[in-house]
């Protein structure tokens, strides 16, 4: 199974019960968190790989200020490790 600890489409901390996406029977999902996966199904399933990139980086940038070109980096890295964008 893939690791619990973030969110196996934008590599998300999964720390609390309120961070976990959902599943149709609105259970709580433990793989995604709840930005990416409600009620059983990804909340934006046509996003590409760049896109997504670019949300995460930019939620660095604006709640952790990580400067722009390392939070693309990790961005990266996070994102080639998690089961969706394998």
């Amino acid at each position: 199974m893939p690791n619990n600890n973030k969110c196996q489409s934008c590599s998300m901390p999964l720390s609390k019960n309120k961070d976990y996406g959902t599943n149709a029977d609105n259970s709580p999902n433990k793989e995604y968190c709840r930005f990416c996966f409600q009620k059983g199904v990804f909340t934006e399933p046509n996003i590409s790989f760049d896109e997504m990139m670019d949300k995460v980086a930019h939620v660095m940038i604006a709640k952790v200020a990580v400067p722009e070109e390392k939070a693309y980096e990790i961005a990266r890295l996070e994102l080639t490790q998690v089961s969706r964008w394998k």
